[in-house]
């Protein structure tokens, strides 16, 4: 019998997941005994012709993927009892006891508070124990609370609604919160908070902010902020409104460029170490900056991706990009399956980055006479690869498409990295001696300043951005069809073979 390669059973490993995962949506359960026993018969008759067909294999690892992914459904399917407390959410006036969780969203006239209920008060003062979290708003906003504060909340506990054509309550299902307080009043509990790694983060994220809003008038403080934070809070609505109509509104999402330069930061800082001794620190610094700036999709997935290419290196195999792309979506599907039914991020994220990898290559004959200058020809090609990819889906999602956004990303393309990079310098200088530190900082101004005007400038422009009605799903379908059989044709798709 021919050995099979790896790589090969690991694509069928991870179709038979993502195919079922995606189906799933429609059929979400916390058990699966039926599907389950079918799976397990088949993959004893395939385990029992192994020695007679070799593609009983493929069919093994794809049963195996299919198992997984009804596992995984299985297990992050909620269900309401008398001990979750979004069985309580009834509309009626209560209190809770709980501990915060996640890092407290701050906005200008809000802050929302993720918060994990211990126990629950009735309003006829009886204590009920429970489990689950609950997004409490308080508009006061004074005292200011952390990540590990415990807290008695009060307020109107309700379920969240659909708001208008966005589903807020699947929105919230991606953290597992199934009950929200619109207007809640806090009030601290416990005098001595939790003092987790995550806390320290959080309030050295806190601290590093302040700083910029320091350095910078707004909008630029903002915006500097959503570079190097990810933090998009605070950031006008006219400059998000110029962004989203130009195309741009990615550039203050965290994405693989900002990990490639954790990672450039670590190996160099420890060049005098041997390569295998600098993987340790380089994956603790990526999962370091992964929780300090959010833990957004797209930032996962960079992470991810970032630590397979530094285990590829570890191991000396080659680094295959495509087996990367969808072992990354496999980790956090796995983790969270809700993440690829109700993530726009985590969705347009893995069709950008397919489509750089995958359609970027197939359009450097349409590029060839555009000049290098500055990126420009890679920055051009790059960006019409991802949109060509991702467009259908934002048309899908939001029913909008921008016809200047390739123009609008070759002209700040070289200035982001600039504008990071002085930001960056200038807000650590600043710490030390806060004038030297203002003049670096004075730089980044100015390559932010620059990107708002060229935003702004083109999304004056008649028709820069278009309103169109929501592409139906089967068009969606058809149209990533004959994408892959492009791809296909060209010969880009080939899978290689690994042991």
């Amino acid at each position: 019998m021919h050995k099979i390669p790896t790589s090969h059973l690991s694509y069928s490993f991870l179709i038979g997941f993502l195919t079922t995962l995606f189906l799933l949506q429609w059929w979400q359960q916390a058990s699966y005994v039926l599907p389950t026993a079918v799976l397990l018969v088949l993959f004893v008759f395939f385990v029992i012709l192994l020695h007679r067909r070799i593609t009983a294999w493929y069919f093994i690892a794809a049963i195996l993927g299919t198992l997984t992914a009804f596992a995984s459904v299985a297990r992050t399917t909620h269900v309401p009892t008398l001990r979750t407390v979004d069985t309580y959410a009834t509309d009626e006036y209560i209190t809770i006891h709980g501990e915060i969780v996640a890092e407290p969203d701050k906005r200008p006239m809000k802050t929302k508070y993720t918060i994990d209920v211990s126990n629950l008060i009735t309003a006829s003062g009886r204590t009920i124990p429970v489990v689950g979290k609950i997004l409490a708003t308080d508009h006061r906003q004074w005292p200011e609370y952390e990540y590990g504060d415990t807290v008695e909340v009060r307020g109107t506990l309700e379920k969240p609604d659909q708001i208008e054509t966005f589903h807020y309550d699947r929105y919230l299902s991606r953290y597992d919160i199934y009950a929200v307080m619109y207007r809640a009043g806090l009030r601290p509990l416990n005098p001595n908070p939790n003092r987790s790694p995550y806390r320290l983060l959080f309030k050295i994220k806190s601290r590093f902010e302040s700083q910029i809003n320091r350095l910078y008038a707004e909008p630029h403080a903002s915006f500097m902020a959503g570079l190097l934070t990810g933090s998009r809070r605070g950031i006008p609505e006219n400059v998000l409104a110029d962004f989203g109509t130009t195309g741009l509104t990615h550039i203050i999402a965290i994405s693989g460029y900002n990990i490639t330069i954790v990672i450039a930061m670590i190996s160099g800082a420890l060049f005098w170490l041997p390569l295998k001794w600098r993987f340790v620190p380089a994956i603790l610094a990526i999962i370091a900056f992964t929780i300090f700036v959010g833990a957004s999709a797209a930032v996962v997935r960079a992470a991810i991706m970032g630590i397979l290419g530094l285990l590829a290196l570890q191991c000396g195999r080659q680094y295959d990009v495509r087996l990367a792309i969808l072992w990354t979506a496999f980790f956090m599907l796995a983790w969270n399956p809700k993440q690829l039914w109700y993530d726009a991020g985590f969705q347009l994220s893995f069709f950008a980055v397919l489509g750089l990898t995958e359609l970027g290559p197939l359009l450097n004959r349409w590029f060839a006479r555009v000049p290098s200058v500055l990126g420009i020809r890679e920055a051009l090609q790059m960006t019409c690869a991802a949109q060509i990819a991702a467009v259908p889906l934002i048309v899908f999602l939001f029913g909008r498409f921008s016809l200047v956004a390739p123009f609008a990303n070759v002209l700040v393309a070289p200035f982001i990295p600039l504008a990071m990079l002085f930001g960056f310098a200038g807000t650590m200088l600043s710490f030390v001696a806060f004038f030297p530190g203002q003049l670096i900082a004075y730089l980044g101004w100015g390559c932010l300043e620059w990107i708002i005007q060229i935003s702004k400038m083109l999304a004056e422009i008649p028709y820069a951005s278009i309103d169109t009605p929501r592409m139906h799903g089967i068009v969606m379908g058809m149209y990533y069809v004959g994408l892959l059989i492009l791809i296909w044709s060209s010969g880009k798709w080939k899978v290689r073979s690994g042991k």
